[in-house]
């Protein structure tokens, strides 16, 4: 049995007098251990098929399911502990640090609504921070980090409860090309832990090449990749072939 799932899931926003669709259709099952990716350009759905899949939105038609159960139909407090151990851990790429809290305690805080003291926290907390290679930056505010450091402290915290299931938005949109390849190895060793389940959505090709299964979403509707038929046009790709011609 899958661990998450959608099944003919839609969203759709207002957007004047009209509503906008920004999930069509979608299904897709996510397996224990999965490495999955899912290839889009800006405003193809990736934001919102991985908050929908989260249970931080609600879709408007469809079922969400985690671990057998539907996510609407679960109680405001069973949904809340999604969010928490062994639950779905979501990266989003406009993550922002609270201000005058050292790196360590604020990987620690999601230990905090478990009922355990900060000082115990900071033991799972560093594991975390040593997880993610940014153990040097554990006593320094985390409003004074670089792009980078900040993108590895959020998936820190998103690591430090260990979650079944771990939903990445757009890695390394903010950083240096040399930071961003260390980040998508890093992404990359992630994906090949059994206890996890890796969804990556992202523009750039790169974080999610050695993904088991690949995915692409275009005006919200989502299709494997191994689908015959199914024709996507990388970027990486189709600027080689300008390079080439006359």
């Amino acid at each position: 049995m899958s661990i998450l799932s959608l099944e003919k899931v839609c969203k759709r926003y207002p957007d004047g007098r009209h509503q906008m669709s920004v999930l069509d259709n979608v299904s897709i099952e996510v397996d224990d251990g999965d490495f999955i990716g899912v290839w889009g350009m800006r405003r193809s759905g990736k934001s919102t098929l991985l908050r929908v899949a989260a249970g931080r939105e609600s879709p408007d038609e469809g079922i969400v399911c985690f671990d057998g159960d539907e996510i609407l139909l679960m109680s405001p407090d069973r949904r809340a502990r999604l969010q928490r151990n062994g639950g779905i851990g979501l990266l989003a790429a406009d993550w922002r640090p609270a201000r005058n809290k050292p790196v360590l305690e604020h990987v620690a805080l999601p230990l905090l609504s478990e009922g355990i003291s900060l000082r115990e926290a900071r033991s799972p907390a560093w594991a975390a921070l040593e997880r993610v290679g940014i153990t040097d930056c554990a006593h320094v505010q985390a409003n004074m980090l670089s792009n980078s450091q900040r993108v590895r402290v959020a998936l820190a915290q998103a690591l430090v409860r260990q979650p079944r299931v771990l939903l990445v938005d757009e890695p390394a949109v903010f950083m240096r090309p040399s930071e961003a390849v260390e980040f998508y190895a890093l992404l990359c060793s992630l994906g090949r832990d059994p206890r996890l389940a890796l969804v990556i959505a992202s523009e750039d090709i790169a974080p999610i090449r050695t993904a088991r299964r690949m995915f692409s979403i275009d005006s919200g509707s989502l299709r494997a990749m191994e689908e015959q038929g199914t024709l996507v046009q990388f970027p990486e790709r189709a600027q080689a072939r300008q390079r080439s011609q006359p």
